[in-house]
């Protein structure tokens, strides 16, 4: 096994920790608007008030899902194996709710099915083609993943292998 002796910790403010996943997070989501915005500059036919509406609704939906899913995960995975929850290998929030608002925790495929929830809901209300949306949005959400977000992961020294 490759062994990273990096701190998954860049940088802190105050009593704030900023990860390093946080950024290539951050980092992600830049690439997916960006890819938008340049592929509404090149004649996509899209808008650019498409695009900002979609990131406005596409984030915090994401964000949302993303800390909604790691907490059901958490607690199915608490109920299934328990001896994990002792080792602190997994928080059972049905015992600790006060946590599960704060505290470490998204999951990826959270953050997609969420964005991806809220985008929809979005493009009907807005009449914007859903599928030809999804179309131009699906390779800069691949590249965020694959290659961004797994970035992040391995600095945090979570997702590795």
């Amino acid at each position: 096994m490759i062994e990273i002796g990096i701190d998954p910790i860049a940088f802190t403010i105050g009593t704030i920790s900023i990860r390093w996943y946080g950024i290539f997070i951050a980092l992600a989501i830049i690439w997916i608007v960006g890819w938008l915005v340049w592929h509404t500059k090149k004649g996509a036919k899209t808008t650019y008030d498409t695009v900002f509406a979609v990131a406005l609704v596409g984030i915090p939906s994401g964000i949302i899902f993303a800390r909604l899913i790691h907490v059901i995960d958490n607690i199915v995975v608490a109920k299934l194996h328990p001896e994990l929850v002792l080792i602190g290998s997994v928080i059972d929030y049905t015992q600790e709710p006060g946590r599960i608002l704060g505290g470490d925790g998204l999951t990826a495929y959270g953050a997609v099915l969420g964005a991806s929830l809220g985008i929809w809901i979005y493009c009907k209300i807005a009449k914007v083609k859903i599928g030809y949306f999804f179309d131009l949005l699906a390779p800069a959400v691949v590249v965020a993943q694959a290659v961004i977000g797994r970035i992040g992961c391995t600095l945090n020294g979570c997702c590795y292998g």
